[in-house]
């Protein structure tokens, strides 16, 4: 099953109440934590991130229709969750996953792009190929790019310098990384040094 249809049928459905994410990275896990948000904000389902269990428990006594989301990587802490009747959601890595997945319902990170493609194309109605390739690019920054695009969709340029930026700077630390494999002299690796500093100064002074 398509992992955007996965989670509406979790939040919407009462046969299910556990659902485990396997987050991949922050940036991936950042997305699938604002897809939630706004997928509950559609249905009226409020949001509880609180960490202390305890606490959890007693929200649980007063909001009627909720979904509790814990992010832990220790097996002893979501194993307290999982034995809340509520909805949970855990966000966690892979290891964790992989065990989870055997027992309730799943969402594998590792198929974001597909899951970004099938939310902007189906959910959202968005054929843009500039939005698109940004969001899958820069998966923890598509909610605020989808949310400009939705202001102003004539007038919409992608904010590619985001990733011009960051293919400099890599390319400039590659460089000085061989420098310092190949023993070059001091002052090679303080041009380099040197480049990237005045690089991020000038963009500072940009924005």
């Amino acid at each position: 099953m398509n992992n955007i249809i996965l989670i509406k049928d979790f939040l919407d459905g009462k046969n299910e109440n556990k659902l485990v994410i396997n987050q991949v990275s922050d940036q991936i896990g950042v997305f699938y934590s604002c897809l939630i948000d706004y997928l509950c904000s559609k249905s009226k389902i409020v949001i509880a991130r609180d960490q202390n269990l305890e606490t959890t428990k007693t929200q649980s006594l007063f909001i009627e229709n909720n979904v509790f989301i814990h992010y832990s990587n220790n097996k002893k802490d979501i194993d307290k969750f999982m034995k809340m009747n509520d909805k949970v959601i855990i966000i966690s890595e892979y290891r964790v996953f992989k065990e989870y997945s055997k027992k309730i319902l799943s969402v594998n990170g590792y198929n974001y792009i597909k899951d970004i493609r099938y939310f902007i194309k189906n959910e959202l109605k968005i054929d843009d190929l500039s939005v698109l390739e940004f969001c899958m690019n820069n998966p923890h920054l598509a909610f605020s790019e989808i949310s400009k695009y939705q202001i102003n969709s004539h007038g919409y340029i992608s904010d590619a310098t985001i990733n011009e930026e960051s293919n400099f700077i890599l390319n400039i630390r590659k460089q000085l990384f061989n420098l310092k494999k190949s023993d070059s002299d001091t002052r090679s690796i303080y041009e380099n040094l040197k480049k990237e500093v005045l690089y991020k100064k000038f963009n500072f002074l940009i924005y």
